[in-house]
């Protein structure tokens, strides 16, 4: 499953397209408030996602490199979801 389009809302909860139309809307207000996601708690770096094939995804906020980035695969997104 590919990840064509990532959008973050107001609420903490990502829109994400998928190449053969679906959509999923993953809910992560209470993700931000444990340790691994703490940095998502600033809206405006939630609000800065991206994403890649199979993965969405946050910079690190001084844009400096990081040792583990932040991000979730498709496959922990959906498993999430369950």
């Amino acid at each position: 499953m590919k990840i064509t389009n990532v959008h973050a809302t107001d609420d903490y909860k990502l829109l994400i397209d998928f190449e053969e139309g679906n959509q999923v809307r993953f809910n992560m207000q209470r993700m931000v408030e444990t340790i691994p996601y703490l940095r998502l708690r600033n809206l405006e770096v939630f609000k800065d996602v991206k994403f890649e094939d199979k993965a969405v995804c946050w910079d690190a906020p001084d844009g400096k490199p990081e040792v583990m980035p932040l991000r979730m695969t498709v496959d922990n997104i959906l498993f999430a979801l369950r």
